[in-house]
């Protein structure tokens, strides 16, 4: 193993115990992210912007943007603009060169003129931005050691560094112990790292289920206030067949330890399960474009793998898993960012794109530092303050 200065080091990559994980879901309405796939973004064309600029001021929105983007933010009423997106749809239809002006107005090449509410404008500019990464990912895909350089660099440590730390924050304390969630995202490369989080569907309730894990009916109502939601976190009902069970077990006179045994282990588990994965569903990516500025070439998708609280500091997490791979091959890149105590590893899982799940044409890199481990053992002595 080789090691630089800046604590990096590369070695090959061996077989990681499987972790359990969920598969992600579609992005929007079909795939999305190969590096050098060359039907990335789906169904936006890939011609310059117009060298000529619409009436008032107006930047000319990519190509099909409209025509793509406004039918979702009816359907999902993105940015509570639904009603609005309807109308401007309306509007558009059959028009050319629509643009926005600073000044939150559409305009066509003839000069016709739709003021929009400043919410939709907002997510229409960020839409666009998203999409018009699209010629410059294509006539230059992210190579891995631009990524690489990225990452390591100071600036991208620091990112990665503040995405376990919010990860950290957010962890949850199970009936066997403490677990920290997996986050992800999409992410760029411009001037530096972009990463884009993307808000994981399940992880609003998932602290409802634990604040709630003694009381079996408002565990129940959740599932009728979060379907969606609970049916991500529990796709086999077992811990929604333990609450319905429950009642039946009480009135057969089954021992109440014995009850509690098994709903603390299904409970556990199900919450293990969850926190394990990162589910990567269209609504919540629709949301993250169009509620962020994007800039740079695409690289694609990425999540954590977080830290394992022991008991006298973090252990390290595993490598890519089964599904992981079977991300990659689709999509054309999952990148996997594995929590050690002094550091992390970096995968690049976008040589396995279209092919079969081959642990030796992943690209790894590693990060380890001194000031990485102080900084995590801090972290978690403020977090779990040992006792006198």
């Amino acid at each position: 193993m080789t090691q630089d200065g800046r604590g990096r080091s590369r070695h090959p990559i061996g077989m990681k115990r499987r972790k359990p994980a969920i598969a992600l879901l579609l992005a929007l309405a079909s795939s999305r992210g190969a590096r050098a796939q060359e039907t990335w973004p789906p169904s936006i064309p890939d011609p310059p912007r117009p060298a000529v600029a619409a009436p008032e001021g107006a930047r000319p929105f990519q190509p099909g943007l409209l025509d793509e983007i406004l039918p979702k933010f009816v359907e999902n009423d993105s940015a509570g603009c639904g009603d609005e997106a309807k109308m401007v749809l309306s509007w558009e239809k059959g028009r050319k060169g629509v643009g926005l002006s600073d000044r939150g107005r559409l305009s066509d090449e003839t000069g016709a003129v739709l003021a929009v509410s400043p919410a939709l404008a907002a997510a229409l500019r960020n839409a666009d931005s998203y999409f018009a990464m699209t010629p410059a990912t294509q006539a230059a895909p992210p190579t891995h050691a631009e990524i690489a350089a990225a990452v390591f660099s100071p600036a991208g440590v620091e990112t990665i560094a503040e995405i376990f730390e919010r990860t950290i924050a957010d962890r949850l304390t199970t009936p066997t112990g403490v677990i920290v969630p997996e986050a992800g995202g999409e992410a760029a490369l411009d001037a530096a790292l972009r990463m884009h989080e993307i808000p994981e569907m399940t992880r609003a309730v998932l602290p409802l289920i634990v604040q709630n894990s003694s009381d079996p009916d408002a565990l129940s109502r959740l599932y009728v206030q979060h379907p969606e939601e609970m049916k991500a976190v529990d796709p086999d009902g077992l811990l929604f067949k333990s609450l319905q069970n429950r009642p039946a077990w009480i009135a057969r006179g089954m021992a109440q330890e014995n009850i509690d045994k098994i709903f603390r282990i299904t409970l556990d588990g199900v919450l293990r399960n969850a926190t394990d994965a990162y589910l990567f569903d269209p609504q919540t990516q629709l949301a993250a474009v169009v509620s962020q500025s994007w800039s740079g070439r695409y690289i694609g998708r990425w999540h954590t793998h977080p830290p394992r609280a022991r008991a006298h500091g973090w252990g390290n997490a595993d490598g890519p898993s089964p599904p992981d791979m079977d991300i990659a091959i689709q999509e054309g890149q999952n990148m996997v960012f594995v929590f050690y105590p002094d550091g992390f590893d970096l995968y690049d899982l976008a040589p396995l794109f279209g092919g079969a799940p081959d642990l030796n044409k992943i690209l790894m890199d590693s990060y380890r530092s001194d000031a990485w481990r102080r900084r995590f053992q801090d972290l978690f002595d403020k977090s779990f303050p040992r006792q006198p």
